[in-house]
Order: C-alpha cells, then structure tokens, then sequence
C-alpha cells in the first residue's frame, strides 16, 4: 500500500529506537499498529463503500434502460391496438358489415344424438346396450 520496504522499514526501526529508547519503543509500536489498523479499515470501508454506489449507479442504469424499452413496447402495442379497433369499428356506410362468426351446423353423423338416431333408428342404441354389463361390479 504504502510502497516501504524492508531497508525503509529497518532504518525507520533503528531511527525510533535512538529517539525513544528501549522503555518507550514496544508502546509506540502498539501505537502505531493501532492507528494503522484503523486507517486500513477506514480505507477498506471507504472503498467497498464507493465499490457499491458504483454498482448500484451501474444497476439504476440498467433499471432505466429496460424501463425506457418497456415504455417503447408500451407505445407500439398502444397504436397496434388503436389501429385495430380503428379498423374493426363499423363504418358509416349503408353495407351491412360481414358477419365474423359462422354458426356451425350440427354434424348429422354424431352418434347418438337426435338427428343420428332418427337416421338410423333406435335399433343402434339397443344393440349398444347389448355390449355394456348389466351390472357392475366395484372392486375395493
């Protein structure tokens, strides 16, 4: 961090030996390793401290883009829609307008119902109950 080496650090060592003598070096070394530490933390936390404004600079980014695209989505479903209900509103003119729905005839060859029973007859609903068990039996 600080770029000192290990001759920087020996003759800083030595210097502080002379000027505060035997008695008082081991309490200045606590000192200073102490304040060290705090200004190591404070450092470490004013880094992840700017770290993660910067992510969170960089997800706000993010949020407004999609925000800006949702928004551009919104607007063209917004004039596909109204063009659709432009064109399917009816028309002032005196032609009535086409039917969108067919009913559907009933198929006559459903069977079993009204119009294939009176085709074939009730004969085809006896024969059917012929196969079917006359009684039945639940296993349990």
């Amino acid at each position: 961090m600080l770029n000192i080496g290990m001759t920087e650090l020996l003759c800083f060592a030595i210097i502080a030996l002379l000027v505060l003598g035997p008695e008082k070096l081991p309490e200045a070394a606590r000192f200073a390793a102490k304040w060290y530490g705090k200004a190591k933390r404070f450092i470490h936390s004013v880094q992840t401290e700017v770290d993660r404004e910067l992510k969170l600079s960089e997800f706000r980014e993010q949020i407004q883009k999609e925000i800006d695209r949702m928004t551009e989505i919104e607007q063209r479903l917004q004039k596909q829609l109204d063009h659709l209900t432009q064109s399917t509103q009816p028309s002032k003119s005196d032609e009535p307008s086409p039917q969108l729905y067919i009913w559907l005839s009933t198929c006559r060859l459903t069977p079993f119902s009204a119009n294939f029973i009176k085709l074939h007859g009730s004969e085809v609903i006896m024969a059917s109950r012929s196969y079917l068990p006359s009684k039945l039996k639940i296993a349990v």
